[in-house]
């Protein structure tokens, strides 16, 4: 059974309907249902409809609602829709689950929201405005502003999560999170490029390489790589003379 403890909280305003919403991860950037941690300010515990005021628990002894199988002890970051996963590798940690929790069930975990880092490395920005909204580490294509569905589209990769139509820095070369095609793992050194949705995915032969991971990365989970978005060369297996 899942169970609460002492805890920080603080109040916001609901920038969209989020009374079926109750222990998610929220943005307060935004004010929306956060879609990594990097953006998770805390968890919602009340159930606020838009414009109205909801509580933000972020410290504390905390339910959760999570989106995969948990182990007591697993280190806990957010996913797409606000839900909790354990952290993979080059995760942003926001807590621990205090006891095992099956998929779609509430849980208990120890969170500080407050002082997670950005687990990011050193690249060149540019300011771009989307046409669909993107959750950090998928890519663009810069001739129509959508999200990337193959390796030769890469232009940028969101550094955070962005909304259609509002600007922000995209990471365009350098060491960024770039997230996993759900159904894909890689390892570090592997050759990645981009796949539907902007995802990324192990590059095949003959494809496009537009970035190598710098550590072991889980399916749909964000992990770190050296980004060269504009697909300059691709590797093939076999020469044509």
């Amino acid at each position: 059974m899942a169970t609460e403890g002492r805890r920080f909280e603080t109040t916001f305003q609901a920038a969209e309907d989020l009374n079926t919403h109750l222990y998610i991860a929220i943005a307060l950037n935004d004010r929306r249902v956060a879609n990594s941690a990097e953006e998770a300010s805390g968890i919602l515990i009340s159930k606020p409809k838009s414009g109205e005021f909801g509580t933000l628990a972020y410290n504390g002894e905390l339910k959760f609602k999570a989106g995969a199988a948990i182990t007591a002890g697993d280190k806990l970051t957010v996913t797409t829709s606000g839900y909790f996963t354990t952290a993979g590798s080059n995760e942003a940690v926001l807590g621990e689950a205090v006891r095992t929790v099956t998929s779609g069930s509430v849980g208990t975990g120890l969170f500080s929201f407050a002082n997670v880092t950005q687990k990011r490395g050193d690249f060149s920005v540019a300011s771009i405005t989307p046409a669909c909204s993107m959750i950090t580490g998928t890519a663009l294509a810069l001739n129509d502003l959508l999200l990337a569905n193959t390796g030769i589209e890469c232009d940028a990769v969101a550094v955070d999560a962005m909304s259609s139509g509002t600007a922000g820095n995209m990471a365009i070369f350098g060491i960024v999170p770039v997230r996993m095609d759900p159904a894909i793992c890689s390892s570090a050194g592997d050759a990645l490029s981009v796949t539907t949705s902007g995802y990324f995915t192990l590059s095949a032969s003959d494809s496009y390489i537009n970035a190598k991971a710098l550590a072991n990365i889980g399916s749909a989970a964000l992990g770190n790589a050296f980004l060269n978005p504009i697909p300059l060369y691709a590797y093939t297996s076999s020469f044509v003379f």
